[in-house]
């Protein structure tokens, strides 16, 4: 009878502790709409216990996720409702996409929200420009203004993933929207870029 009590116990305290948590759509303001998707998505594969957010469920748990690109810098928040009340509510910010992942990693929270942990994989990307670069390094920033990386090298042949376009401005390389969103997702998986080749 009492492991019959323990085990139900831990059981009943296993289960709270495993709660499962909701993940609702992340909005984004001043930046291009599909880095919202891909934040959500980003985090429903890499939150431990998360599920996609659904219309007319009634969770305990809820995480509002939010980005917003303001005075020259990702503001990322991180809001969790718990039964329909704010509980607890905490941001971030970063001045490149590239250190969006680490800086989430600070908001772990063993109960609630705890990113799994992504090993740094360092990568080339192609990108079809209109001319030239006149410079070795380069920063990529989207249609919108925010900045993605941090000066990366230049190169004009090697193999890269393919994220689309972009025109030079100076030592800047301009994404288009679809580009930009490639680049960010890439980024918050925790990919370093190391080189952009050009085409």
């Amino acid at each position: 009878m009492i492991k019959k009590i323990v085990l139900t116990t831990f059981l009943f305290s296993f289960s709270a502790f495993a709660q499962e948590v909701a993940i609702a759509k992340a909005s984004v303001e001043n930046l291009p709409e599909s880095y919202g998707e891909y934040l959500t998505e980003f985090l429903l594969k890499n939150t431990e216990h998360a599920v996609p957010l659904k219309k007319g469920s009634e969770p305990l748990y809820v995480i509002y996720p939010s980005l917003s690109w303001e005075g020259k810098a990702y503001n990322l928040c991180i809001k969790v409702y718990k039964a329909n009340n704010l509980y607890s509510s905490s941001c971030v910010t970063v001045s490149f996409a590239e250190d969006i992942y680490q800086r989430l990693k600070t908001l772990k929270n063993s109960e609630f929200f705890n990113l799994k942990e992504i090993p740094q994989n360092t990568i080339n990307i192609k990108v079809k420009i209109n001319t030239n670069p006149q410079y070795d390094k380069i920063k990529l920033v989207s249609q919108r203004g925010d900045s993605l990386t941090r000066y990366v090298s230049v190169a004009k042949e090697g193999n890269g993933v393919n994220v689309g376009s972009g025109f030079v401005n100076l030592n800047t390389i301009v994404l288009d929207e679809e580009a930009s969103a490639k680049v960010f997702k890439l980024l918050i998986e925790n990919n370093k870029i190391e080189k952009v080749i050009v085409e």
